[in-house]
């Protein structure tokens, strides 16, 4: 394992073992050196829903230890693993240890930003396409009308660069 191992502390988990939950406080950033997690949201309840199966030279966990914010989602041993675990005080002279783990963490980072953008298009669309199928004599709470335009124009807003709007607006 040499260099790899660097900077972090090792861990063990056996396989159905949850390393972290969703919603948890959990500080820490995790690489997979042997064997798979899975990550999943509402894990073990009605709505379950796999996020990805990482395996060896995965990161998971960066973003809540970045942020300081809780676990979007739940990380789970779906074999026996080893992994090396990262504190935030320990981020930098990890980094500067092992220089070759920064575009694996920038390439988790990434993936987690396109799972989230593809999965409120599809909401986004879900939603207008309810709304279209409703006949027309349906009243809908107005409050419920207006939250509902406002996630649509924050979506829009976050997802659109002034370019793109004018290149749909021509084509």
């Amino acid at each position: 394992m040499g260099d790899e191992t660097k900077g972090g502390n090792l861990r063990r988990f056996n396989e159905g073992d949850i390393i972290f939950q969703e919603k948890e406080m959990h500080p820490y950033m995790y690489k997979v050196l042997k064997g798979k997690i899975g990550l999943y949201v509402n894990y073990d309840k009605q709505g379950e829903s796999v996020l990805g199966i990482l395996n060896e030279e995965k990161f998971f966990g960066e973003i809540s230890m970045l942020t300081g914010k809780p676990q979007v989602y739940t990380a789970v041993a779906i074999e026996d693993v080893l992994l090396m675990r990262v504190e935030e005080g320990q981020l930098e002279q990890f980094l500067y240890d092992n220089r070759s783990n920064i575009l694996g963490m920038m390439k988790s980072m990434a993936r987690i930003i396109v799972t989230q953008n593809m999965d409120i298009s599809l909401l986004m669309e879900d939603i207008s396409e309810m709304m279209k199928s409703l006949p027309k004599e349906t009243k809908i709470d107005s409050r419920i009308e207006m939250r509902l335009k406002q996630y649509q124009l924050k979506y829009i807003e976050k997802s659109c660069t002034p370019e793109m709007l004018m290149f749909s607006a021509k084509g």
